[in-house]
């Protein structure tokens, strides 16, 4: 956890140094994501709320201790009958009434201890329900933390892959300022026209406003992928990146697939787990239900209520409830859980189906995007090879200006294809890792 906390410090600091540029690997990037992630703060809060939900339903197993306290006035005293001997001045079988003095107010105040006897047995439930809560909720935010990752790494790779865009515009306006002055000596020798000057002078032009192009369309992944991550702009720029998740599993893709155990699925098996417990719960309002209460009590009147005195004295009851009649609330109860349960295990069919689709059409993907980087890497070569040729043929006089320009414009959009291609073959590949349910550590 330091170590977590000191690199989340270490970000943070570089922040601080506006003057440099840094390079911002994918891996850094989703450390700095899994630190402060708005998302994942707020996941884990109310992963800490779930401990306090179990904690609040582990306290019925305790017996609960109250204060009480009361002071009741009544508009007459009380009184009490009395009938026969050895009464003074009663005859056998009469009676008399008689007022209990001082009996108009009476206070009380004392502690109670009492504890639900049948209803803490019943907690063992919804302790169990409690818990499985917080087990879900773990797996939820493991399965969270994949899907941010995911978004993270697609963000990435195309940040990454208009950055590389720039590079090949940089190398064709390099190029064509270098043929922008042949071209302006070449004029003023007599041997290149001034239309020749313009045309290469329209291409540089061309290239610069395409670079710009790209540059902002750069910047503008780069703003997103930084407010993502929760971090402010700076001048990080993107680190190289090879695509190694699991090199093993990278050489075997067509091997892969779906994990049994990810964390959405283990998520909704837990929230079935916990309907099951449920149902136990809302058997538990049918158990007749028993308090047990001993308390202390000092009031005045007390028991002797003819005294004018306060006057301790003890107490203990047993208090049965038991329901036996509710209009069909506990099998209603039963029934929308059943129904629950019924909805949990089609939404699990139904992301199985679609994770399993997902991760044919990956490998589909793949394959496609492994076709397509050898042909772009062919392409390149083999416009490079022409590019070469016409530049050489140019200084011997045998091709033309524009066989020069074509061809340099030819090598740069087999250079933009080649970028290309490897953010497809990364892309796919991380698309099969995440729809097989692989934890994303970059």
């Amino acid at each position: 956890m330091r170590k977590f906390m000191m690199r989340g410090f270490f970000f943070t600091s570089m922040l601080c140094m506006p003057w440099a540029s840094y390079g911002l690997s994918l891996k850094q990037a989703q450390e700095i994501m899994l630190f402060k992630n708005t998302d994942i703060v707020i996941a884990n809060q109310e992963f800490c709320k779930k401990g306090y939900e179990e904690s609040e339903a582990k306290a019925l197993w305790y017996p609960s201790l109250d204060v009480v306290g009361s002071y009741n006035h009544f508009t007459q005293n009380s009184s009490t009958t009395i009938s026969g001997l050895p009464f003074p001045g009663l005859s056998p079988g009469a009676s008399t009434t008689l007022p209990i003095p001082n009996s108009m107010n009476k206070t009380e105040i004392g502690a109670d201890l009492s504890y639900p006897l049948t209803t803490a047995f019943v907690n063992n439930f919804s302790v169990r329900y409690r818990h499985l809560a917080i087990t879900a909720k773990e797996a939820q935010n493991q399965g969270l933390k994949n899907q941010l990752s995911f978004k993270l790494g697609a963000m990435y790779l195309q940040w990454n892959l208009s950055f590389q865009q720039i590079d090949v515009y940089k190398t064709l306006i390099k190029q064509l300022e270098e043929m922008v002055t042949q071209t302006q000596q070449l004029k003023s020798g007599g041997v290149a026209s001034s239309s020749q000057v313009l045309d290469v002078k329209a291409r540089l032009a061309q290239a610069k406003s395409d670079m710009v192009t790209n540059q902002n369309q750069c910047d503008s992944l780069k703003l997103e992928l930084l407010n993502f991550i929760q971090t402010p702009d700076s001048n990080f720029l993107p680190a190289d990146y090879s695509f190694a998740i699991d090199s093993q599993a990278l050489l075997a893709t067509d091997s892969i697939g779906l994990n049994s155990s990810r964390p959405e699925l283990i998520s909704l098996d837990l929230s079935m787990e916990q309907l099951a417990v449920f149902q136990n719960i809302i058997a538990g309002q049918k158990y007749p239900n028993l308090i047990a209460l001993a308390g202390l009590r000092y009031a005045n009147p007390g028991l002797a209520m003819g005294k004018d005195q306060y006057m301790g004295y003890g107490l203990f009851g047993l208090q049965l409830k038991w329901n036996l009649f509710d209009g069909w609330k506990v099998s209603s109860q039963h029934k929308q859980t059943s129904e629950q349960v019924d909805i949990l295990k089609t939404q699990r069919r139904q992301l199985v189906d679609m994770w399993d689709n997902a991760i044919k059409n990956a490998k589909l993907a793949i394959k496609r995007a492994e076709q397509q980087a050898a042909a772009a890497n062919a392409s390149f070569d083999a416009a490079e090879a022409y590019a070469t040729d016409a530049q050489n043929n140019f200084a011997a006089g045998i091709a033309t200006q524009t066989d020069v320009l074509n061809a340099l414009s030819a090598k740069s959009k087999s250079a933009l294809l080649v970028k290309q291609a490897t953010f497809m073959k990364n892309m796919a590949v991380l698309q099969l890792f995440f729809a097989a349910g692989r934890e994303l550590k970059f």
